[in-house]
């Protein structure tokens, strides 16, 4: 196994829902883990930056660090919180952050083993460039428009008469 050719700290988070945490407190948790680090878990801080539906204070001000220090952060952009009460709206509350790995070489996926009330995610680190299959696409950037009204007009037939 090849590994990484410097250290990283890995650490995991839960922030109470209750608590109001400020900016402050996450400078500070996150000074903690060194140069590099990846710290994932329940933040419980809504934000439409990571993928969450909403933007709720905390989310703000976790957002304020991640932008200050130039931090990343990993999301699978899905929910991973699932409400047993069917007239709220499922939400993302759980990823990662990362300071100093490149995201080229980290992969995020959701387990849809529900167990819970949470989608559990699941961060890769790989010490060599990780390779993405592009998103499926029904068009390319440049569409021949030309092209495209000449082939809908040959196999177009508009002379069957409808009942």
């Amino acid at each position: 196994m090849k590994e990484f050719p410097y250290e990283i700290t890995i650490t995991a988070i839960y922030c109470p829902h209750r608590h109001n945490l400020k900016k402050e407190h996450f400078e500070t948790s996150f000074q903690t883990l060194g140069p590099k680090f990846i710290a994932g878990g329940d933040y419980n801080s809504k934000h439409t930056l990571w993928g969450s539906r909403l933007t709720i204070k905390k989310g703000r001000e976790l957002s304020k660090v991640i932008q200050e220090e130039n931090y990343s952060f990993l999301s699978t952009g899905k929910p991973t919180y699932w409400l047993t009460d069917g007239n709220k709206i499922p939400d993302l509350l759980d990823f990662f952050v990362t300071n100093g790995i490149s995201t080229k070489y980290t992969d995020i996926q959701s387990s849809y083993d529900l167990t819970s009330d949470r989608s559990p995610i699941i961060a890769t680190l790989s010490t060599s460039v990780i390779v993405r299959k592009p998103t499926p696409r029904l068009h390319n950037s440049r569409p021949n428009w030309d092209t495209y009204r000449q082939i809908i007009q040959d196999k177009l037939n508009l002379s069957i008469k409808l009942k």
